[in-house]
């Protein structure tokens, strides 16, 4: 994404390295579902324990969400190879999780009652009916599930024959998304049929589960409360893993980019821990390069440990626990679960998902109408979407109509302890307003010091057995161009 926003906005220079890096640096994090995290482990331990009752710790819930974050930074930085097969098994867990949802409901629901008939789509009472910004806040939460397919993108790097596997393996991702999780929520409604607001649940997953082995009425059991509460928070685990994995590895690419404080230290790989421990042999050298006058080469990398971001990695986890920290021990969980989650969607997915698409469409049809003397992106684009460019026109009319109704005000009962417009404002001014401000920052460092700042990246491409090209390392070399004497480098 960075990329393409940097290709479509060239001026100002370095603007949306500023606005994509700062937004993804603090916002680009699972806080929330660390919280969650931390709730679903305290019911698991006392079940018959809610939010509002007196027994209910805040504090452990914090407690709970700091250690899932340290223990998905300490894994990111201890073995590579591994933690990708962790997050491949969450994957498939996961995956299988919804599709026994999606059959069990819809067979239950159909032996049992006939529910699948009886689904009504209305509300039953006519003065449940949602105002404009309650649709468009229900919007929002709805895309959060949603968010995440963008991950891949981010570590394809770490992606064998990406050409190859690549598109298609994100396009049968989107698909099964597109069926299986409609379908979860038709498969719901098959098991617990809609009786009004007032009678949901506050655990859906937890009242599906409970129908499973027959119509149950009262209070949930607590073995059920303690079964279910568990695997959710193992799938949350699960999340958060996949996202350190991911968000750390673009924090790496920002501060590559050489607009963040201390930028090389943040850009550098270093040995996994595993690698360190169990190598026997000697040391491979952490700098593959090797320097003839100004040319710098790397002849081989045999032996080579393999490499985590560690300090990118440890400034994923800082914003994560001060965001958990903000919102965790001022707010109810509930209250800064739905506050960190609307934030993050709004700013990562909303914002930054406009600038993508609208210069998508910047990019179409400036081919159009300069022709050869435009940008000449149709020329540059190896495939065409059907009925193009219709797919992008949707995607950007519907993520501006979005970003707007945000504003729109939410009925009382909707809000998650605070005024409807916070939420949307916050988001804006987390990505927009922060990453303009720290690029007017950024060029009057540069104009002060009377230098301007130029990124230099080599990549090291070898080609494998198969005649793959992979690419093995990264020469990134932060260029500081003085106005006046000589050049510079760092």
């Amino acid at each position: 994404m960075l990329r393409q926003l940097e290709y479509v906005y060239k001026r100002p220079h370095d603007l949306m390295k500023c606005i994509f890096g700062i937004t993804f640096i603090i916002w680009g994090n699972l806080a929330g579902n660390a919280l969650q995290f931390g709730v679903l482990i305290q019911r698991a331990i006392n079940p018959t324990c809610g939010e509002a009752d007196a027994c209910f710790s805040r504090g452990n819930v914090v407690i709970w969400g700091v250690v899932v974050l340290t223990v998905c930074a300490l894994l990111n930085i201890a073995t590579r190879k591994h933690t990708m097969g962790l997050n491949n098994f969450f994957a498939v867990i996961k995956l299988a999780f919804v599709v026994f949802i999606v059959v069990a409901g819809i067979v239950y629901g159909t032996i049992k009652g006939d529910g699948c008939r009886k689904i009504v789509w209305e509300p039953i009472d006519k003065r449940e009916s949602g105002t404009f910004g309650d649709i468009a806040l229900a919007l929002v939460y709805a895309i959060y599930p949603y968010t995440g397919y963008e991950q891949p993108f981010y570590v394809l790097a770490e992606v064998s024959r990406p050409r190859e596997t690549f598109a298609k393996a994100t396009m049968y991702a989107m698909l099964s998304v597109l069926v299986l999780f409609p379908l979860a929520n038709v498969s719901y409604l098959c098991m617990n049929p809609y009786m009004g607001n007032a009678n949901l649940p506050e655990n859906m997953a937890l009242a599906f589960i409970e129908r499973l082995p027959g119509a149950s009425s009262g209070d949930h059991a607590p073995s059920a409360v303690s079964g279910v509460s568990a695997l959710l928070a193992i799938f949350i685990f699960g999340n958060l893993l996949a996202q350190t994995f991911s968000a750390s590895r673009v924090k790496q690419e920002v501060a590559k980019e050489g607009i963040l404080l201390w930028s090389m230290f943040f850009a550098k790989g270093n040995d996994t821990l595993l690698s360190r421990i169990g190598s026997s042999s000697s040391r491979a050298n952490n700098n593959p390069y090797t320097s003839s006058g100004n040319t710098r080469t790397a002849p081989s990398f045999d032996g080579h440990h393999e490499q985590a971001p560690f300090a990118a990695t440890g400034l994923h986890w800082l914003f994560e626990i001060i965001l958990l920290l903000s919102f965790g021990l001022t707010m109810k969980p509930s209250a800064a679960y739905g506050g960190l989650t609307y934030i993050y969607t709004y700013a990562t997915f909303g914002v930054l998902g406009v600038l993508t698409v609208s210069g998508l469409l910047y990019l179409k049809v400036d081919s159009w109408v300069k022709g050869p003397r435009g940008r000449k992106w149709r020329q540059k684009s190896l495939w065409q979407p059907w009925l193009d460019p219709l797919p992008v026109i949707v995607a950007t009319l519907s993520l501006v109509f979005l970003l707007g109704a945000a504003f729109a005000p939410a009925s009382e009962g909707k809000r998650s302890g605070w005024a409807w417009w916070v939420a949307p404002t916050v988001g804006c001014l987390a990505s927009i307003g922060l990453g303009v401000a720290w690029w007017c920052g950024l060029q009057w460092v540069q104009w002060a010091g009377r230098w301007r700042l130029e990124t230099q990246r080599l990549p090291v491409v070898e080609i494998d057995a198969q005649g793959h090209a992979v690419q093995k390392a990264e020469l990134v070399e932060h260029i500081r161009v003085p106005v006046e004497g000589r050049m510079g480098k760092r």
